[in-house]
């Protein structure tokens, strides 16, 4: 993994987001270790690990599909969650979403990061 791509990928999140980005980690799924991020959050990295695990049996145990990319909590007061699946890596992100259109975020923003951050991955 390269750090530096990795931590441009970040960059690209913040200059699509455009002030929308209040905080993000990218930690590594399983462990919680967060290894890059802006405005830094242990202690979400930590809890969101464990929903993710918590969503993922729940969803097994309905027999309902599996998490694929992202799931997202709408907050109060602006607020939303994002957090991006990738094979062995997660992505938190918290959002302003009074700051930022839903399909600006979805539609640029996560394909954007998504593709930096998987080419941060495979350097």
């Amino acid at each position: 993994m390269d750090v530096k791509k990795l931590k441009t990928s970040i960059e690209v999140l913040k200059n699509d987001l455009d002030g929308a980005l209040l905080a993000c980690d990218i930690w590594i799924t399983g462990t919680s270790q967060s290894i890059a991020g802006f405005n830094t959050n242990p202690v979400a990295v930590a809890l969101f690990e464990r929903t993710t695990e918590f969503m993922d049996k729940a969803l097994k145990d309905s027999g309902f599909p599996t998490l694929e990319n992202y799931y997202i909590l709408n907050l109060a007061n602006n607020a939303t969650v994002l957090v991006l699946h990738f094979e062995g890596y997660q992505w938190g992100m918290l959002v302003d979403s009074s700051k930022v259109q839903l399909g600006l975020l979805l539609n640029i923003a996560i394909p954007n990061a998504r593709k930096a951050f998987e080419e941060a991955v495979n350097s």
